[in-house]
């Protein structure tokens, strides 16, 4: 398999499993939390264009202002 541009950004999602579902953003992308043991919680926001094909985005977040917010 050929090697993409974005392996290093994903690989730091090893190991982490999907928490909770906190909803959608207010883009309409759908939000999770994910925890790993020793390691900070990550938010994980998915992206898609409005008509759905799927041509998104994986973004990884830091969670610490959704703490004081909403969990």
């Amino acid at each position: 398999m050929a090697k993409s541009s974005h392996d290093e950004y994903y690989k730091q999602l090893e190991g982490f499993a999907i928490n909770k579902y906190l909803g959608e953003s207010d883009d309409g992308f759908p939000r999770f939390l994910l925890k790993a043991p020793n390691h900070d919680d990550v938010l994980l926001e998915v992206s898609a264009d409005s008509e759905g094909n799927y041509g998104g985005f994986l973004f990884i977040g830091d969670v610490k202002w959704l703490e004081v917010a909403f969990l």
